[in-house]
């Protein structure tokens, strides 16, 4: 083992807390450059909410990534123009081998997201 793995190892080690854990991985520093009048506007919020800026500006990137992973989840049905605007149980065609719960819940579940109304 090379000299500074050893000391590296030795450095963890006692880096443990008192319960024997060791603590959370560090965090890594990044530089962004910002235009003054939008620090400002980030100060401004960090101050509302008894933040420090950085504190409101990772809170804020941590929210943002947060909804981004719901967005990826969200399904978004696309119709062909004058697609009519209901669906009825027996346009669902059953899929071979389908059972009829498997079928049954499928067209509640079309007939529910049909009935979203669009958001445009």
């Amino acid at each position: 083992m090379l000299r500074s793995q050893t000391s590296r190892l030795d450095k963890d080690t006692r880096k443990r807390t008192s319960s024997g854990r060791r603590p959370p991985p560090e965090k890594v520093a990044i530089t962004v450059r910002l235009d003054r009048a939008r620090v400002r506007q980030l100060q401004a919020a960090a101050d509302a909410e008894n933040r420090t800026l950085t504190n409101y500006v990772e809170t804020a990137l941590i929210r943002d990534l947060s909804l981004r992973d719901e967005a990826s989840r969200v399904i978004t049905m696309h119709a062909a123009p004058g697609t009519s605007a209901s669906i009825f149980a027996g346009d669902i065609v059953r899929a071979d081998g389908e059972s009829d719960a498997a079928h049954a819940r499928r067209q509640a579940l079309l007939i529910e997201l049909w009935s979203i109304p669009d958001s445009d």
